[in-house]
């Protein structure tokens, strides 16, 4: 008390402009110890904020950063897409796998690819990038028997690779494939680190929670997760990363775990991944934020399972899909836009197959053998009065999401076209476990769900007849002999033309077999508060791929002066 009684004397001793100086000596420290304690990634920086904040929607949140398992969650796509680096990258200015981290030669035949590691390639914990974790990460990890991605070892299969020295390796084919070079645009692993980790344990490793890769940015805080369902993910930018260094110093990911959830936080995120329909609505009318609309290389139909008895009948499948009218289904869900086949922007909409008409579906199905019993009847029946029961199955999502929203309309209306032709439809909503083991067990008769092509147009995984079974992702158990040729020769024709008409042949096919009903692909958004210019989704495969440019993503500097944005 006598130390502030003299402090006391000492202060009003002082002339009024020295109190006014003090005053302000004393604010401007408090000031900084805030900034220091409270807030040390700049929220009271004086006009410049250095971290940047991205929400997005997810049930899951973010389970593996690990770049050979991102495939299974796209929540962790977005995080592994800044920790990790590949040898090519893809280029959505370009719409092209372009180098990263290394130099790609091709020989004459197509079949081998060597690439030369650029010098200074290093891991977040300073080790050097060699072509010993590039060997690890394809011939260790990804043709190992047990590896557990099956479109990644596929694309791999039969692939000789060989270490030339420490800045060189070779992979050799057996015969050509153009889309090859896409599989090398993930991201590598560090073989000091997981080398002694059984790859069959790899999807486990706490290494997938904070770990350690070769991309412009680190992890600083491992997967947190918190009571209300949030889960988040704090980077920090990598100084000593090989390509051209961020503008951002930080960049943080908060997964919530609804949309309600984040509208009512959204002061607290500067930017929103992957909206649309109501929830971009919702947003847009929120204020505060802009939409940039983007599509997606992925559709959503149903999966026709060719190996069930009811359904190998082809008139069968004509009736199915002629009685679906997309255009009436599309007009019940927002952003939405209507697809004819798998192979999207190759699409043939004026074909007879892809008219609707009640009539002909009618027809179809009458004369496979399925009559009414009576006027009254509600279902047809074959010759033994046994009724046409189809089984439809989907993933279950949380009740109120926009996903449960969507799923309940779609197969409330194709519940109802295929009843109006007599077929009855047994519709199971199963949690994603479940459903997974119907999908490897094949056990169903029509499935809906999405696909994605990524990257490319590469349909061997979805539709040759080697992928057929519980290990594959031929939904349909789709066999075609003309499919499988069209199929490999479209991997050996290197020349884009030729290529395209090829692709439009395996169109062609599975319009006439019709192994599914494709019905739409989305429209997305992504929000941004405006505060960071440089954001382009322009050309986009996954949404991860706005990052292909982070280093051109720069904070708007506000110049209080000129009361104007710079």
């Amino acid at each position: 008390m006598k130390l502030f009684r003299k402090l006391g004397k000492v202060f009003r001793s002082y002339s009024d402009f020295d109190k006014a100086v003090s005053f302000g000596a004393l604010g401007i420290i408090v000031l900084m110890f805030v900034k220091m304690i409270v807030f040390p990634y700049g929220l009271f920086n004086f006009g410049k904020v250095d971290i940047y904040t991205e929400g997005l929607v997810s049930v899951n949140g973010f389970q593996n950063l690990n770049p050979l398992f991102v495939d299974y969650n796209i929540t962790d796509r977005e995080v592994s897409r800044l920790v990790f680096s590949g040898l090519m990258k893809y280029d959505p200015k370009t719409n092209a796998i372009i180098s990263d981290m290394a130099d790609l030669t091709i020989d004459e035949s197509k079949t081998e690819y060597t690439f030369v590691l650029h010098d200074g390639v290093r891991w977040h914990d300073g080790e050097l990038l060699t072509t010993e974790d590039v060997y690890f990460t394809f011939a260790e990890v990804v043709q190992d028997p047990t590896f557990a991605n099956e479109i990644l070892k596929a694309n791999f299969d039969g692939v000789e690779i060989e270490v030339i020295d420490e800045k060189t390796i070779k992979f050799k084919m057996d015969k050509p494939n153009v889309f090859f070079v896409t599989s090398l645009a993930i991201g590598i692993l560090p073989k000091h680190i997981l080398q002694d980790v059984p790859v069959m344990d790899l999807l486990q490793h706490e290494f997938n929670k904070q770990p350690i890769g070769s991309g412009p940015y680190k992890v600083s805080e491992p997967i947190q997760v918190f009571k209300d369902g949030r889960m988040q993910v704090t980077l920090e930018m990598n100084k000593e990363y090989y390509g051209s260094n961020p503008k951002l110093d930080h960049f943080r990911f908060i997964s919530y775990p609804s949309e309600e959830q984040l509208l009512g936080e959204m002061n607290s995120v500067n930017g929103i991944v992957k909206i649309s329909g109501e929830y971009a609505l919702q947003v847009k009318e929120a204020g505060g934020f802009v939409l940039i609309s983007y599509e997606l290389p992925q559709y959503m139909g149903v999966f026709i399972n060719m190996d069930s008895p009811k359904v190998q009948e082809d008139k069968v499948r004509i009736a199915l899909q002629k009685s679906v009218f997309k255009d009436d289904l599309i007009a019940q869900l927002s952003d939405k836009i209507p697809v004819d086949t798998p192979l999207l922007e190759l699409d043939d909409s004026d074909e007879w197959i892809y008219q609707p008409s009640m009539e002909v579906a009618n027809g179809a199905i009458f004369d496979v053998g399925y009559t009414y019993n009576s006027i009254d009847s509600k279902y047809r029946t074959d010759e033994n009065g046994s009724i046409l029961l189809l089984n439809l199955i989907a993933r279950e999502f949380p009740e109120g999401t926009q996903q449960a929203e969507e799923t309940d309309v779609v197969v409330s209306y194709l519940e109802k076209q295929w009843e109006d032709i007599g077929v009855e439809i047994e519709v199971e909503l199963l949690p994603v476990g479940k459903l997974n083991e119907r999908i490897m067990d094949r056990s169903y008769d029509l499935l809906f769900i999405g696909q994605t092509l990524g990257h490319n147009f590469d349909t061997y995984s979805y539709w040759h007849s080697t992928q057929v079974g519980a290990n594959g992702l031929n939904l349909s158990n789709y066999k075609s002999f003309q499919v499988d040729s069209l199929i490999e020769n479209v991997r050996m024709t290197f020349d884009a033309a030729k290529r395209e008409e090829e692709l439009k042949k395996i169109g062609k096919q599975i319009a006439e077999d019709i192994p599914a009903i494709f019905l739409y692909k989305p429209i997305y958004y992504y929000a941004s508060d405006g505060k960071v210019e440089g954001i382009n989704m322009d050309g986009v495969a996954f949404p991860s791929d706005r990052f292909s440019y982070i280093s051109d993503w720069s904070f708007v500097i506000y110049d209080e002066e000129n009361s104007e944005l710079e």
